[in-house]
């Protein structure tokens, strides 16, 4: 005899929408600091920023920072994001704040605004999951060492450095090879960002 279980996952369809063109070179632009208030983004945030100055040619740095890392960024600092060329959104390291960062990403790439979108490593496949219930699978998100809150200064300041490039290569270029590469990426190699200290046997 067989019998039939109701699933508790739902469906839900979403319009899917492509990340916004990419720039052609960083140098004489004006990016955006979206800073989401976890501890340590103003200075992981405040170092990319000043690399891409030193090194990529960048003209202006303009910081926001939420009141919150939930819920999304308000209207009005979305607005102003969205005049700059460019933008860092840092950074997801915990289920909630790693939702929201992933939505003001998408919000920003919906906008027409090339986005870096910064989570830790222990939590870029639920950003990824995130992104795609949200309607864009291909949304760059910059990966970094997890955690980031407990960590020294000198350490966060390392890390800026070591996101660089990743940074330079998901706001410029080609957008499209870019949604080709970002597509499942992490959710295709789940296991190798899975920690076994986060869960234990039942």
């Amino acid at each position: 005899m067989t019998g039939r279980l109701l699933s508790p996952i739902g469906t839900n369809s979403v319009e899917r929408h492509p990340i916004a063109p990419r720039l052609d070179t960083l140098n004489g632009k004006r990016i955006g600091l979206l800073d989401n208030t976890k501890k340590n983004a103003a200075l992981l945030l405040k170092a990319a920023g000043e690399i891409l100055q030193r090194d990529y040619g960048v003209a202006e740095i303009h910081s926001y920072r939420k009141i919150s890392s939930s819920p999304g960024a308000p209207a009005a600092m979305l607005d102003a994001l969205a005049a700059c060329d460019a933008v860092i959104n840092a950074y997801g390291d915990c289920g909630s704040c790693t939702s929201w960062c992933i939505h003001d990403g998408v919000t920003l790439e919906k906008r027409g605004v090339p986005t870096a979108t910064v989570n830790s490593d222990a939590f870029v496949v639920l950003g990824q999951q995130e992104a795609i219930a949200l309607g864009v699978p291909g949304l760059p998100i910059v990966m970094v060492p997890h955690p980031m809150g407990d960590v020294a200064a000198e350490i966060i300041v390392e890390r800026a450095h070591g996101m660089i490039e990743q940074v330079v290569r998901v706001l410029t270029g080609s957008a499209a090879q870019l949604e080709s590469d970002y597509t499942d990426r992490y959710i295709g190699e789940s296991n190798n960002f899975a920690r076994s200290n986060m869960f234990c046997e039942i």
